[in-house]
C-alpha cells in the first residue's frame, strides 16, 4: 500500500502571495493536486499549515497534519513520514503542479510496486521531478531529513536501486512565479 503525501506547507515568497490559493485555469491551484491524488485511490495526507488547506484537506476525506513555518521542506517531510501507517510507501508529491493528471500518479505509484524497488521518481527528457516515493525502509533517512532539505537526498548514489518511470514534460512544470492568462 502506498500514502500519498502532498506538500502544501510552503510560503510562496517567490510568487508574492499564496500560490495555493490563486486562481490557475478557473480553480485554486491546489486543486490539480488534489484531485490528482483522489484519483490515484491511495490514501492521502496533507501536510499544510493552520489556516492555509487545513479544512480543504477535511472536506477532500484527507487526513491533515499541520505544519510550523520556519524550518523548511525536510520538516513537511518528516511530519508526512510520522504520520503514515506501518508498513506503507510513501509518495510525496507537491500541490503546485497542476498538469500531473490522476491516472499518471497511479500509473507511477503501481509501477514503483511491481518493480520491487526502495525508491521511486518521475522524470521527464533526463528531468527529475516530483512525486517521488520511498519504501518504508527508508523511513529512518527521511525522519533525518533538516532544514530546506527534500527527499532528494536520500537518491544519491542509489541509482541502481531506483524505480524510473517516464512521463511527458509539461507534467513536471510547477509554478513558482505568478502566471498570466490562465
Amino acid at each position: 500500500m502506498t500514502r500519498i503525501i502532498l506538500l502544501a506547507a510552503g510560503a510562496s515568497r517567490r510568487f508574492g502571495s499564496q500560490k495555493l490559493l490563486a486562481s490557475f485555469q478557473g480553480k485554486p491551484l491546489y486543486t490539480w493536486a488534489f484531485q490528482a491524488a483522489a484519483d490515484s485511490g491511495c490514501p492521502v495526507t496533507v501536510v499544510t499549515r493552520q489556516g492555509l488547506l487545513d479544512q480543504q484537506a477535511k472536506e477532500w476525506g484527507f487526513s491533515c497534519v499541520l505544519a510550523p513555518e520556519g524550518e523548511g521542506q525536510a520538516l513537511s517531510v518528516r511530519l508526512g513520514t510520522a504520520s503514515a501507517c506501518k508498513g506503507e510507501n510513501l509518495c510525496f508529491f507537491v500541490c503546485d503542479q497542476p498538469h500531473f493528471p490522476g491516472c499518471g500518479l497511479r500509473q507511477f505509484i503501481e509501477g514503483f510496486e511491481k518493480s520491487g524497488l526502495p525508491l521511486g521518481r518521475v522524470r521527464a527528457e533526463g528531468k527529475m521531478g516530483s512525486p517521488t516515493v520511498f519504501s518504508p525502509s527508508l523511513a529512518e533517512e527521511l525522519m533525518a531529513l533538516t532544514g530546506d532539505e527534500g527527499g532528494r537526498s536520500v537518491f544519491k548514489g542509489r541509482e541502481g536501486e531506483t524505480y524510473y518511470h517516464e512521463v511527458p514534460f509539461q507534467w513536471l512544470q510547477d509554478y513558482d512565479r505568478p502566471w498570466q492568462n490562465t
